[in-house]
């Protein structure tokens, strides 16, 4: 799976080869770390258990995948977005999502955003002006985890969880119109290392 937005376009001359900027450019992307930041926050690996690398088995018995295309009509009516019926049939049912994990200045604790593509939110600066796509999703954790803000996580993950749509505002000022309701073994997985996996 290609990710065009990870790297900049880099400039080529005429004939199509890269120029001396071009390999400048890549000499210093070759030479940053792994390891990104944002507002400060550290960017990890996802946990291997929910990263995702290559092509998905089919989810467990009883849990329905969805997309983050299937999520609204299409084409866009005069109102502005509409659910789909897909979206309506799986409301309170378990599903599976795959997506990317909203980089975050300041992460909520118990809570992320699971959106189609990377994006970071300008939490500090503008906290209601980011660039989320509509198909974003609040996901809430549950258990003790629902008390640890996450560290931001780079590359696809795979979330299981129960859906729930229907407007809701959420603590940092937005408002969810579905929402991935994940259970405490999944919320424990989400944890970094460093972080107590078991309750008091």
């Amino acid at each position: 799976m290609t990710a065009p937005w990870c790297f900049p376009r880099l400039p080529t001359r005429a004939d199509g080869h890269f120029g001396r900027r071009a390999v400048l450019a890549m000499a210093v992307l070759l030479a940053c770390p792994p390891v990104l930041a944002h507002g400060g926050q550290a960017t990890l690996n996802a946990p291997s258990v929910l990263a995702v690398s290559g092509v998905l088995p089919p989810p467990p018995a009883g849990v329905a995948e969805l997309r983050f295309s299937e999520m609204f009509q299409r084409p866009v009516g005069p109102q502005g977005l509409a659910p789909s019926a897909r979206l309506l049939a799986l409301d309170g049912r378990n599903v599976r999502l795959v997506g990317y994990m909203a980089s975050a200045e300041l992460p909520m604790a118990g809570r992320l955003i699971l959106s189609p593509l990377p994006v970071a939110l300008g939490d500090e600066d503008e906290p209601l002006a980011d660039d989320l796509p509509a198909q974003a999703i609040f996901v809430h954790l549950s258990g003790p985890a629902a008390q640890h803000a996450l560290p931001n996580y780079s590359g696809l993950i795979q979330l299981q969880g129960r859906l729930s749509v229907g407007a809701r505002d959420e603590p940092n000022g937005h408002l969810s119109s579905v929402r991935l309701m994940l259970d405490e073994q999944t919320s424990q997985q989400l944890l970094p290392p460093a972080t107590p996996r078991r309750g008091p």
